[in-house]
């Protein structure tokens, strides 16, 4: 349900951290389903990121992403972004607005700090990491979200939907729930549990101020992922490589919700349970395999 009341406008989405891992594979799956992209990140080069807790370099970049995504008949637009720089942030959205056309549909907030700091005990937490967490995971969307919110609420309803606009904030369990692990032992931390705790209330408090504004928001929880960083770090991390699902598979579980009107405004949808939910079993077995052949 995004607005494509223009029928000449091909929607544009915006998705942040979109140069590896689930924002690549949000990008590739909206690029597939018809979408022109404008994707941030910080990394634009290929080779130029480094993992951070073993400190490799990382596969992914923009200019991958983007290539991949105009083999599929996108537009793709690049935006370099840090979501630490919290005086860029408004001015990154609009650079982003700029090289979308002037009209941005989708929203995906996907971007979240990396760095060291997440496999620590609180006690053991530099005090400057546990502000540079709460910048990038809460300030920071919250601030582009904001400037983004400002745009769409200018952009006219589409009569068959009602919607204006669709914001989708890839939520984690963390802001939910306790690990059964320690940090520092494969579990995450309370600094990244209280930030994205912050970040999951966004949703439905949206969804409650500017639903009837023609306003959609929801929270994903993709659930367990197998990343490039997942996959590098290895030993903390091995039980996410061992029984996450790709990147991909997040993107199409993004590409079904984003026309089902059964899912309410506001809603937490854990996407590989909806996925398997809305494809059946045998179908959603079908693409793990295809996925992880794929991958």
């Amino acid at each position: 349900m995004v607005n494509t009341k223009n029928p000449d406008h091909r929607p544009v989405a915006l998705i942040t951290g979109a140069s590896r891992g689930i924002g690549r594979g949000i990008a590739l799956a909206l690029a597939k389903s018809g979408f022109d992209l404008v994707i941030t990140g910080r990394t634009m080069i290929e080779g130029s990121a480094t993992n951070p807790a073993t400190g490799r370099t990382l596969t992914g970049s923009l200019e991958q992403t983007a290539q991949q995504a105009c083999e599929m008949g996108s537009a793709v637009a690049m935006v370099t972004a840090d979501i630490l720089d919290l005086n860029d942030v408004v001015p990154s959205f609009h650079r982003c607005l700029e090289l979308g056309g002037g009209q941005i549909d989708l929203l995906v907030n996907n971007a979240v700090y990396v760095g060291p700091g997440n496999d620590v005990r609180f006690a053991d937490s530099d005090p400057d990491d546990i502000v540079r967490r709460a910048n990038g995971n809460l300030i920071a969307p919250l601030l582009f979200t904001h400037a983004f919110l400002q745009h769409a609420l200018c952009i006219p309803t589409n009569p068959q939907t009602g919607v204006r606009a669709t914001i989708f904030n890839i939520t984690s369990d963390a802001g939910k729930r306790t690990p059964e692990r320690m940090a520092d032992n494969g579990g995450w931390s309370l600094m990244y549990a209280a930030t994205k705790a912050g970040f999951h209330r966004m949703a439905d408090m949206v969804a409650h101020e500017y639903g009837h504004e023609g306003i959609r928001c929801l929270n994903i929880n993709p659930g367990l992922v197998a990343t490039e960083r997942v996959l590098d770090t290895s030993a903390h991390l091995e039980w996410i490589a061992r029984a996450g699902v790709t990147p991909e598979v997040i993107g199409v579980a993004i590409s079904h919700l984003l026309h089902d009107p059964l899912i309410g405004n506001g809603a937490y949808v854990h996407a590989q349970q909806y996925l398997c939910e809305t494809l059946g079993d045998e179908e959603y077995e079908r693409l793990l395999s295809i996925t992880t052949m794929n991958g």
